[in-house]
C-alpha cells in the first residue's frame, strides 16, 4: 500500500524538469569556463585536443609525434568525429579525380587525406589536414572528407 506522505518527498514533474535543466545549464557553464567544447567531457575527446565533433574546430592539431598518445584507448566512434594534424607531407598523389595527401612515416601511424585539390602542395611542405576520422588499422588513418591547408 502506498504511503500518502511519500508523495510529499517525491519531486513533481515540473520540479524534476527544472532540476534537470538546472544541472544541464551548470554542466554547460562549467565546460565553457574550462574551455572544453560542450559534450567533449562525456564523449572521450576531452583529453584529445586534435579531435573534435564533426565540422567543429580542434583545440590544437596533433603532430606525428604526439598522435599516438591521443589515439591510445580511443574507442571506435559511433558518430563522425574529426581529426586535425599538422606536419610535413610525405605523399602527394592523384588518381585523376581525387588527391591523396599523407603525413607521418612508417612505422608510425600514417594519416591519409582524401581531397579534391592539391592546392600546389608538395611533399615535405608543412600542412594542416582536417577531416572525418576513420581508423583503417593500427598504422593507417583516413580522413575523408578532408581539407588541407597551409598553417
Amino acid at each position: 500500500m502506498d504511503d500518502p506522505t511519500a508523495s510529499a518527498h517525491r519531486p513533481t514533474a515540473p520540479a524534476a524538469a527544472a532540476s534537470f535543466a538546472y544541472r544541464t545549464a551548470c554542466a554547460l557553464l562549467a565546460c565553457l569556463a574550462a574551455g572544453v567544447p560542450a559534450g567533449a567531457q562525456d564523449d572521450g575527446l576531452a583529453a584529445r585536443p586534435a579531435f573534435s565533433r564533426a565540422e567543429e574546430p580542434a583545440r590544437r592539431p596533433a603532430t606525428c609525434a604526439d598522435l599516438p598518445g591521443q589515439l591510445a584507448g580511443l574507442p571506435a566512434p559511433s558518430t563522425r568525429i574529426d581529426l586535425s594534424i599538422q606536419d610535413a607531407l610525405t605523399l602527394v598523389q592523384t588518381d585523376g579525380a581525387l588527391w591523396y595527401l599523407a603525413v607521418c612515416h612508417s612505422p608510425a601511424v600514417r594519416v591519409l587525406c582524401i581531397t579534391y585539390a592539391r592546392n600546389g602542395m608538395q611533399a615535405g611542405e608543412r600542412v594542416v589536414l582536417r577531416g572525418g576520422y576513420n581508423r583503417q588499422d593500427e598504422t593507417h588513418i583516413v580522413l575523408d572528407p578532408c581539407l588541407a591547408a597551409r598553417p
